[in-house]
């Protein structure tokens, strides 16, 4: 049987075209990933290096997939030619790349780490690094996701020159304005830092505000002649003879812009009063359209005219207004234009707003460079700086540097993926690479995405940019728009509903400011059409519990009639999925949350988090009394009472009372015994352990694992290490930071599940698939934004070109500043049309079968009223209303009944197991030494600590990313180094040497391919992958680093520090070979319970550097 026919094929054919640029849109199911990786290996079997090729995405998954899809599909060109006609197009295309990889002599198969496929964040790391003078970084520092501290830092460190000649003025003018509150000033400042790479550039070329008001008159008269282009000119003219008409009946007609004129209005800012005049004919002051005419808009009441024929014309005039203005009841488009023009400001800025916006702007460019220092303090930058850093390095177009000489010389191919999400710093990189190519000089650039799927605008995703590109090009580059319609994904009913139903939510115009995107239709592979793939479940009347309990019904129904098919329950906000998760688990249903729950909501981590600064405050009240209650002590809440009561300072001191503890239960003070005999015998090892190690160990000698249970302990290595992260050398923690570093963080899905169902946002969903779709709470809006003391907006304008929007910053008692309207309704317009391309999002997650499910509120005839605003119901509304009127909604059920978690405790008298034997031990070499006289540096506490930081640097290095770390960067780490091996407890006479073999085992790594490629960008990639088994007592093993290579084998490898002083290396690896290959084959088989993919073990020696690995056939 033949292939079904591709209707697009000659699109994706012309794709793989290597001598031109495209801007493709592939819509949802459409195959993009397997496209540009077609287009990748078409690449390879051109370029004379591999090098020429960069593929850029947004995340590290992103580009390990793709990786590992080109890898694949090199490996299985070796195979015979597959049978399906995309497998066997994709084979070819490899057998091709392979032939050129023979030729050239690149060794793909042995160096992977060739293909250059990057994120934006690495591939801005690679370029600040290439020049580290012209980019300010020195050594490249760390980059972080954490860097609300530095911002609040720079903020504070700029409010403090208020005595300042020059900043000073600034800063009173600012504070005077707002009533001298100085923390909203501090705020705002530290929410501008983090989004300066939107405001930084444009407040550097015009530091006095002006292009802010240039680019205010700009965006009026866009949104004019937006107007202007899409109103019928013939309705156009009747209504400005009707404003002409109109204003010549009003008491003052000398002051109407439309008084005595003849001409059309043009869409300039002058014009502006002319085009209010006529919005007040079709709307009202709130926006709806207008039903009355009366005589203060020049209508004048056909009852008071003095003849018939002034009675006659006075009916016609408003008759005539009606019409114009019914008409726009069937295009909302239009009607969006004249609403959003009854909101334009009708003036830039007074002289005082004027100052003061001069005033923010020098404020806000002196904490930026304050920022610059904060971040060379903490070496640490963000990912703003970075994409800053890279820019500078590369220059301009008109005065490129010597690396974006270099780089336009080497670099030749371009692919980006999602590439709908780009921010303005990422366009602008783009932009500045490709800022010479022109078509036909043999370098392309191939841009993928889908604007109907640009859903982040949180992260400053800009789709306007998408559109501006897919219009004009990138600078002088053309690129040729092609567009996917096949969906590979979803059956015919499904992509057919999709169809209808998107083709009337999606605006009729694209709109490049606006980021309005039209909807582009899908053609189904699949022809399925023989169920009911889509339904609605209304519900009259909010009820959470009961739309709960139908989802867990849906779900058991859909388990029970497909054995293998996978169901996604998606909320629009982690909160809307919390009554269904307990839904689910009364029913019993076993699923994974995926970044739902908040780790820091989870008992273990809080008991962890009051533990550590208990033990680091001692006076820490609170703390300490949670210590007391939590279950691996437990005391009473009589004694937890007492002790309270009678403890107005240090709780650890009163504890050592022995008066205190006498009047405690012998329940009481067994367990207070038991505290005092771990937290006594460890305290003296504060700063003498690494923080992460001191706070686990008296956890677990607490009982901590034990009564938490083994499906904790994911969560509490979570916290463990972000404590080691925040931790400094000394073992100090900045609690701030730490909080801040635990609100970003989620706490581990159901290992017990089996993963086919599934719970997550609709954000998290994309880029997945699902059998079955369940939409839930689709009928809640979400909480009104709060009131911003600054409005600004960064957006390109209709050619593309970014500019900046700003409102002057509100005075104190000035909540209606119409500029500030403006710009809040822009935002809201943006959001407003992101909903929709978050709802399409959703509902293209289904394969097969998708579930609406929401509620109206009741009218007031008892029936189904509107849905709330800008909730996704108000998208579906015109296409399902019908279901909530012709069908009987769903009725209340009771409230679902959140389980009591039993209080549970440690028997007073626990104590801990004996320790099981260590792994290594049960691996030990034979008896009897070597004949050869041979040292081997085994034991000791000095080679102990050293190892334990390089595993520690390692790990930061693979997580971090290794293109990020070279050799000159861990010179500048010595310091650093030193300080740790001293707080490890190295002897100041072996310190000089343990940093030294410390330095070497990390820089010999580093310049080794092996040691790159195993801390390189791999699937399931982890570095201290902490496992737990549990038989009869847990036992929990560290993996130093484990990851999926692209032959699908999983590697586990170990890292061994120790260094041989003989001869025979060969042999001293052999024995380390023989004396650890238990430890990993117990790994293995940990391993093997979770994954059944083939195993591929290892012995890495960082000092040699070498690399031991075998196979595990156990």
């Amino acid at each position: 049987m033949s292939d079904p026919a591709i209707v697009d094929a000659a699109q994706r054919a012309q794709a793989l075209d290597v001598t031109r640029s495209f801007i493709v849109q592939a819509p949802a199911g459409s195959g993009k990933t397997e496209l540009l990786t077609q287009r990748y290996l078409c690449l390879l079997a051109n370029v004379a290096n591999p090098e020429e090729i960069c593929a850029i995405t947004f995340t590290r998954k992103a580009a390990a997939e793709m990786r590992n899809r080109v890898l694949n599909a090199l490996d299985r060109a070796h195979a015979p030619e597959p049978s399906k006609a995309h497998e066997r197009q994709t084979w070819q295309l490899a057998r091709a790349a392979l032939a050129q990889d023979r030729a050239r002599d690149w060794q793909l198969a042995q160096n992977p780490n060739r293909l250059r496929i990057q994120t934006f964040d690495s591939l801005a790391h690679a370029l600040a690094r290439q020049l580290p003078l012209l980019s300010e970084f020195g050594a490249p520092p760390v980059t972080t996701e954490q860097a609300e501290l530095y911002y609040r830092s720079a903020a504070r460190a700029t409010l403090r020159q208020l005595d300042d000649d020059v900043l000073g003025p600034h800063l009173e003018r600012l504070l005077r304005h707002r009533d001298n509150r100085m923390g909203q000033i501090e705020d705002l400042l530290t929410a501008m830092l983090a989004r300066r790479d939107q405001w930084l550039r444009h407040a550097l070329a015009s530091p006095r505000g002006d292009a802010l008001e240039a680019a205010l008159r700009t965006a009026v008269e866009e949104h004019l002649q937006t107007l202007l282009e899409h109103c019928d000119r013939h309705q156009l003219e009747r209504l400005c003879t009707l404003a002409t008409w109109a204003a010549a009946n009003l008491k003052i007609p000398g002051d109407a812009p439309w008084f005595e004129r003849e001409t059309l209005p043009q869409a300039r800012w002058e014009e502006l009063p002319a085009w209010l005049a006529l919005a007040d004919l079709l709307l009202t002051a709130k926006g709806e359209l207008r039903k009355r005419w009366d005589a203060k808009l020049g209508f004048p009441a056909p009852s008071g005219a003095r003849d018939t024929q002034r009675e006659q014309r006075y009916r016609q005039a408003k008759d005539e207004a009606a019409a114009l203005t019914e008409r726009l009841r069937d295009d909302d488009t239009e009607a969006a234009l004249w609403r959003m023009l009854k909101i334009l400001p009708t003036s830039t800025l007074a002289g005082g707003q004027h100052a003061v916006l001069e005033s923010l702007l020098y404020v806000l460019l002196h904490a930026a460079q304050e920022l610059i220092l904060a971040f060379r303090e903490g070496g640490e930058v963000d990912f703003a700086e970075t994409q800053t850093r890279a820019l500078r390095a590369l220059g301009s177009p008109d005065s490129p540097t010597d690396l974006a000489l270099a780089l336009d010389y080497r670099l030749q191919h371009l692919l980006v993926d999602e590439f709908q999400d780009t921010s303005s710093s990422q366009y602008q990189l783009l932009s500045t690479l490709t800022a010479n190519w022109t078509i036909g000089d043999g370098r392309t650039l191939f841009a993928v995405g889908d604007p109907m799927q640009s859903i982040y605008r949180f992260r400053e995703a800009e789709v306007g940019l998408y559109l501006a590109a897919r219009e004009n090009g990138i600078g002088e580059l053309h690129l040729e728009p092609l567009t996917l319609e096949v969906n590979f994904r979803s059956t015919r009913a499904v992509v057919d509903w999709v169809n209808a139903c998107f083709t009337q939510i999606f605006p009729r115009q694209v709109d490049i400011a606006r980021g309005a995107v039209t909807y582009a239709a899908a053609s189904a592979f699949d022809p399925t059409t023989a169920y009911q793939a889509v339904t609605v479940h209304p519900f009259v009347g909010r009820d959470d519990a009961a739309e709960a309990y139908l989802v867990a019904d849906l779900v058991q129904q859909a388990l029970a009639s497909d054995d293998s098919g996978s169901i996604a329950v998606l909320g629009r906000a982690r909160s809307h999925l919390h009554a269904i998760a307990l839904a689910l688990d009364t029913a019993g249903v076993r699923y994974q949350a995926v970044d739902i729950r908040p780790l820091g909501e989870q008992a273990v981590v809080q008991d962890l988090y009051h533990l550590t600064r208990a033990l680091l405050h001692p006076a820490d009240r609170l703390a300490w009394l949670v210590v007391l209650r939590a279950p691996w002590l437990g005391l009473a809440v009589e004694d937890l009472l007492r002790i309270a009561e009678q403890t107005p300072a240090c709780v650890l001191t009163r504890l050592h009372d022995s008066t205190l503890c006498a009047q405690l239960s012998a329940d009481g003070q067994q367990r207070v015994e038991r505290l005092l005999g771990v937290v006594d015998s460890q305290l003296p090892a504060r700063g003498r352990r690494p923080l992460r190690q001191w706070v686990e160990g008296i956890w677990l000698r607490l009982g901590g694992l034990a009564a938490a249970g083994v499906d904790a302990a994911d969560d509490a290595q979570a916290f463990l290490a972000l404590l080691d992260n925040v931790a400094d050398a000394g073992g100090l923690v900045d609690f701030d930071r730490l909080d801040s570093a635990i609100a970003r963080l989620y706490a581990a899905p159901d290992s017990h599940a089996d993963g086919r169902v599934q719970l997550m946002t609709m954000h998290k969903a994309k880029g997945l698939e699902f059998d079955t779709v369940i939409l839930p709470a689709l009928g809640r809006n979400p909480p009104p934004p709060d009131a911003e003391l600054l409005y600004w907006l960064e957006r390109p304008d209709r050619n593309g070109k970014l500019a900046l929007l700003m409102a002057p910053i509100r005075a104190a008692d000035d909540d209606n500043e119409p500029i500030s309207a403006y710009l809040r309704e822009l935002d809201r317009d943006k959001s407003r049309l992101e909903i929709a391309r978050l709802l399409y999002v959703a509902a293209t997650r289904a394969r097969r079968c998708l579930h609406l499910i929401g509620h109206v509120n009741v009218d007031k005839q008892g029936g189904p009223g509107q849905p709330a605003r800008d909730s996704l119901l108000e998208q579906l509304w015109p296409q399902i209303a019908r279901v909530y009127s012709a069908t009987d909604s769903h009725r209340a059920a009771a409230d679902i009944a959140i389980p009591r978690i039993p209080l549970q405790r440690l028997a007073a008298d626990w104590s801990p197991a004996t320790p099981p034997e260590d792994l290594a031990a049960l691996a030990s070499p034979e008896d009897g030494a070597t004949d050869t006289a041979i040292d081997f540096l085994w034991a000791g506490d000095t080679a102990r600590h050293v190892g334990t930081l390089v595993h520690r640097h390692l790990e930061r290095i693979a997580t971090h990313g290794v293109d990020t770390w070279d050799t000159a960067r861990i010179d500048t780490m010595r310091p650093a180094i030193e300080v740790a091996l001293r707080n490890l407890g190295v002897a100041a006479d072996e310190l000089a040497d343990a940093v030294d073999k410390t330095r070497r085992a990390l820089q010999r790594t580093l310049t080794d391919d092996t040691g790159r490629w195993l801390l390189g960008n791999h699937a399931e990639a982890r570095s201290e992958w902490a496992l737990t088994r549990n038989d009869h007592s847990a036992q929990r093993f560290v993996i130093d680093r484990s990851f999926v290579d692209e032959q699908g084998v999983r590697w586990i490898v170990d890292y061994k520090t120790g260094e041989h002083l003989g001869d025979d290396v060969d042999a001293f690896i052999e024995r380390e070979h023989e004396r650890y290959r238990a430890q990993l084959e117990n790994y293995a088989r940990i391993v093997r319970v979770i994954d059944d993919r083939p195993i591929r073990l290892a012995l890495y020696f960082p000092l040699f550097p070498a690399l031991r690995a075998w196979d595990f056939d156990g």
